[in-house]
């Protein structure tokens, strides 16, 4: 894969990988919120556990049970992020 691409792939709801991470901003057992190429991933689910991250190839992998993705907009000039459409929500 690209190293500029942003790819999400979810396996049975129970394995998360995804391409095109920057960083990760917080995460706990039910959420976990990664700033990505395109803009903030929220991640909500229970038992959430990051298996691997690797910022140098903007590569991140969890396990657990995931309930809903939701991207926000990147913040332009100090605006308040907004949502965007999410899935599974």
């Amino acid at each position: 894969m690209d190293a500029e691409q942003h790819a999400v792939r979810l396996t049975d709801r129970k394995w998360l990988e995804i391409d095109g991470v920057e960083h990760v901003d917080s995460f706990d057992d039910d959420s976990i919120v990664l700033v990505t190429r395109l803009g903030r991933l929220v991640i909500r689910g229970h038992d959430l556990r990051i298996h691997q991250l690797d910022l140098e190839k903007g590569h991140f992998s969890a396990a657990g049970t995931v309930d809903g993705m939701t991207y926000t907009q990147p913040r332009k000039g100090g605006e308040k992020q907004k949502p965007l459409r999410g899935f599974w929500r």
